[in-house]
Parts: structure tokens; C-alpha cells; sequence
């Protein structure tokens, strides 16, 4: 059976919007809450809907349900598979990881899910698509071109700001990852000049037992000193200024609320930063424990 554009476009954006259903049924089971567990901020999971017109397109001829099974298992793990690694090289975050499941691939897919998206497929195809096919097809053409565009766009829209709030977060992991690396570098840098300071007045120490002007290096070390200990407090002081400014503003992007951040990180608890993964723990900590 060949499929029209309106009716693959009409198809996506329903199996998108069941697979946020299931996605929503899923995690509300195990949490005790509802949890918006889409990549964007609307309720579609566009993988569900890629994953079903796939299937649809490619295994409708297939009568065989062993067949079907297995092939819808290889396509679902292969989407599945290809999304995961995507995201992961745009982004450098794991959006999901299977690590800790016997037989998986690189985190992104294992042999479980794989067998559940094969009786999920065999549903499908078997009961599922043909009542939403008669649905589509019962929508007058000109209602339904008009309902597609409308849909279409909000889509879009939120494809936009949802790209725009992952750049964003990224962009504030990356900032408070510099500001940390600054903070510890200024305190290096407070702790290096102590030691210098320390190491020259040993060796001028050195240099007294050693020498015959006992005096004149005696006075010349009492100089020193006296000349350090104020150099080392106007340094440690503008030192400590500069911790605490740099502190202050760490801790201000990390208290920084933003709702559509928040709502990325709680959905996907399972996130992780390739890049800088210390400071999107400590993000990732702060939202999770206010994520009720």
C-alpha cells in the first residue's frame, strides 16, 4: 500500500503524540507523578513517530509474524541506536544509557527494549494502524490540510526552542565549568606565591648560617621579610576578592532558574555531560531534589 505525504505527515504527528502517551504512562507508573518525558516541550516524542511510519512503510507487505517481529526489533534498536549516538556527538550529553542491561550496545539500545518495541510493532500493525488509517482517512481533506499546518508549525516552533534552550544549557554548563577551573587556579595561584615567599626565607636563612656578614644579612632578611609579609597580604586579599567575586557568580548561574532547563534535566534524569560532567551533576542535583 503506498501512503500519500498528507497521510505519512497526519500519521507521524498521531504515533508521535501516542508514543508521548506511553512515554507519560511509563514513567508515571514508576515515579508517582506525571513527568513530561518528551525531548521537546509538546506532547509528541518524534522518535515514536519516525520509528512508526518507518515501520509502517517498510513491513506493511510482511504477513509473517515472526518476520515482523524481528524486523521491527532490528528497525526500532537501529532508530533508536542512530538518535542516541546523534545526540550525543550535537549535544556531548547521553540522553539515555542501558549500560547497566545485559546485552546492549554502547548504552544506546539492549536486547529488553528491543523486544519490547517488537510486540509493541506487531501491535501496531496488527490492531493500532488501521483504526488511526480509517481515522485520517474520515477527516475532510481541506480541515485536515488546515489542522496539519497549524500542527506542523507549533512542531516547529517547538523544535526551535527546544534547540534553543540545549545551546543555552550548554552554554551555562560551559561558563560554570570556567569559573570553577578560574577559582581553582586563583587559589593555586595564592598557595604558589606562599611557597615562594616560604622557600626564599629558607634560603636567606641558608645564607646567614653560612656567610661571615652575619649582620648585614641578618638586616637585609628582616627587609625581606617585612617587604613579603605586606606583598603577601595585599596579594592573598585581592586574591580572596577575586575567589569570592568568581564564587558569586558560579553560584548565581548555578541558582539560576529557567523552567524549560529544568524540564530537559527532570525528564531525562538519566542525562549526562560528555564535556563537563562534575558541573551538570551539580545542576542536574539542584533540580532533581526540587523537581516536585
Amino acid at each position: 500500500m503506498s501512503y500519500s505525504i498528507y497521510q505519512l505527515l497526519w500519521l507521524f504527528l498521531i504515533y508521535a503524540f501516542m508514543g508521548w502517551c506511553v512515554e507519560v504512562a511509563y514513567c508515571g507508573l514508576g515515579e508517582g507523578r506525571f513527568v513530561n518525558r518528551g525531548f521537546l516541550n509538546g506532547p509528541v516524542c518524534p522518535i515514536y513517530g519516525i520509528g512508526a511510519v518507518a515501520v509502517i512503510l517498510c513491513l506493511t507487505p510482511i504477513n509473517n509474524v515472526i518476520l515482523l517481529f524481528l524486523c521491527s526489533m532490528l528497525i526500532t534498536s537501529l532508530l533508536e541506536l542512530i538518535t542516541g549516538f546523534a545526540l550525543e556527538k550535537i549535544y556531548h550529553t547521553r540522553w539515555w544509557d542501558y549500560s547497566d542491561l545485559p546485552f546492549n550496545i554502547g548504552g544506546y539500545i539492549c536486547l529488553k527494549y528491543s523486544i519490547y518495541w517488537g510486540f509493541v510493532c506487531i501491535a501496531l500493525m496488527r490492531g493500532i494502524h488501521p483504526i488511526v488509517l480509517g481515522f485520517i482517512k474520515i477527516i475532510p481533506p481541506v480541515l485536515g490540510w488546515i489542522l496539519l499546518i497549524i500542527l506542523l508549525s507549533v512542531f516547529i516552533t517547538d523544535i526551535i526552542v527546544t534547540v534553543v534552550t540545549l545551546n543555552k544549557l550548554n552554554k551555562r554548563i560551559h561558563l560554570m565549568n570556567e569559573l570553577a577551573e578560574k577559582i581553582r587556579s586563583v587559589s593555586d595561584d595564592v598557595g604558589e606565591h606562599i611557597y615562594d615567599g616560604v622557600t626564599a626565607a629558607v634560603k636567606k636563612g641558608e645564607k646567614i648560617r653560612d656567610s661571615e656578614k652575619i649582620r648585614e644579612l641578618a638586616a637585609e632578611t628582616a627587609e625581606f621579610k617585612e617587604k613579603y609579609e605586606k606583598n603577601a597580604a595585599e596579594f592573598k586579599e585581592k586574591r580572596e576578592k577575586e575567589i569570592s567575586e568568581l564564587k558569586e557568580r558560579y553560584t548565581k548561574l548555578l541558582e539560576e532558574k529557567n523552567l524549560l532547563q529544568k524540564r530537559i534535566i527532570t525528564a531525562f534524569p538519566k542525562l549526562k555531560s560528555k564535556l563537563y560532567s562534575e558541573q551538570f551533576e551539580k545542576l542536574k542535583l539542584k533540580y532533581l531534589k526540587n523537581k516536585k
